[in-house]
Order: structure tokens, then C-alpha cells, then sequence
């Protein structure tokens, strides 16, 4: 039996190369193991603005993503499309005190890079808005 638990740890320790691509159905798929996806589900807000996306001059628009094990939806992640879509950063989580930086956690930032698709974008972005992985 697959647990939550179990598809959280196989996409832990993967690399965007690790998964087939469908951009026109903004969909991936693990190739280890086609049961496990990811999935773009609606847009949220096609207007995104928060203090993070300040330094981006493009617009930003985020999305719900739902990650995917056979038929079972096991979890749901909202993501930014910055921008225009160069890169995908998962919501994170609001600075914990004056001048803290916006946080994700290791397994957002592994999220990000795959439906980036690009790992040293997705880093430059990251960079670009201050966003640091914590955890």
C-alpha cells in the first residue's frame, strides 16, 4: 500500500528530468512511476501580487496544483507563475518577524523546480524575489 507519507518522500528526492512533461495539459508525470503526477487544477488569482513579486516586472498569476497517486488526489499546493510563466514558485509561507525573508520548505522548492522545469531558473527566481528554503 502507498501512503501520503511514501509519495511525498518518491518526489522528494526527484530532478525535473525525472518527469514527462505535458505542458498543454499542465500535467507531469514521474517516469519511474506513472501512477504518481502532478497537475494543474484552475487559476486562483490571474492578478497575483503579494511583497515577494515586487522585483518581478511581468505579471504573475497563480494556480492550484493537485499531486496526483493513481486516481487519488493526495495533496494540493498553490503555485505562482512569475513572471509570465518563466518560473513556478510555490506559495510560501509569510516572514515570521520584521525583516525575515518568505520561506519554502525544501520539498516546495523540489515542487517548484519540477514544474519549472529548469532548475537554475527556478533558483534565480527564487533569488530574485528573496525567497529562501527553510527546513
Amino acid at each position: 500500500m502507498t501512503t501520503a507519507d511514501d509519495v511525498r518522500a518518491l518526489i522528494s528526492d526527484t530532478y525535473p528530468s525525472d518527469w514527462i512533461q505535458f505542458n498543454s495539459l499542465g500535467a507531469w508525470t514521474f517516469r519511474d512511476d506513472v501512477d504518481l503526477r502532478i497537475e494543474s487544477d484552475e487559476k486562483l488569482d490571474g492578478r497575483f501580487e503579494a511583497p515577494w513579486t515586487y522585483q518581478i516586472q511581468s505579471q504573475c498569476q497563480s494556480y492550484s496544483y493537485i499531486v496526483y497517486y493513481g486516481e487519488s488526489p493526495v495533496e494540493y499546493h498553490t503555485v505562482v507563475g512569475v513572471d509570465d510563466f518563466r518560473a513556478h514558485i510555490p506559495m510560501p509561507q509569510e516572514p515570521a518577524a520584521p525583516n525575515q525573508p518568505f520561506t519554502i520548505t525544501p520539498y516546495q522548492a523540489t515542487l517548484g523546480r519540477i514544474i519549472t522545469g529548469d532548475p537554475q531558473t527556478f533558483d534565480a527566481y527564487l533569488n530574485r524575489t528573496g525567497i529562501e528554503i527553510m527546513g
